[in-house]
């Protein structure tokens, strides 16, 4: 009887230590997602602020480099402009969305950042 409680309660911790390693793996691919989604956001801001414009479409980034290898960020990017007093402004609305994997997949991350800036 002891031998069997033994086996089941080490049995229950092995499937707990696993749990818990595949959920920091997902927290980690998590937190990658929103660093792969920003640099979307970052590089329309540098965009914007080299050319006083949008991009001129959706932009695809393909990351292939250290560990933001493998995701796809999507950039858009609409502009409006609008008067401050005596001067034109233009404002540029930034999505940026980052995916990793595939949808349905375990591995599956996807995350979305959005920034505004005014020129």
């Amino acid at each position: 009887m002891l031998l069997v409680v033994l086996g089941t309660t080490g049995a229950v911790m092995l499937r707990m230590s696993g749990t818990q390693q595949a959920g920091s793996t997902v927290a980690l691919l998590g937190a990658r997602g929103n660093l792969a989604a920003r640099s979307g956001v970052d590089w329309a801001l540098h965009q914007a602020q080299a050319t006083g414009s949008c991009p001129a479409a959706a932009t695809t980034l393909n990351l292939n480099e250290g560990s933001l290898s493998g995701f796809v960020v999507t950039v858009r990017c609409t502009a409006s402009a609008h008067r401050e007093g005596s001067q034109e402004r233009m404002s540029l609305s930034i999505h940026s969305e980052a995916s990793f994997g595939s949808l349905g997949a375990r591995d599956y991350v996807f995350r979305e950042v959005q920034a505004t800036l005014v020129l």
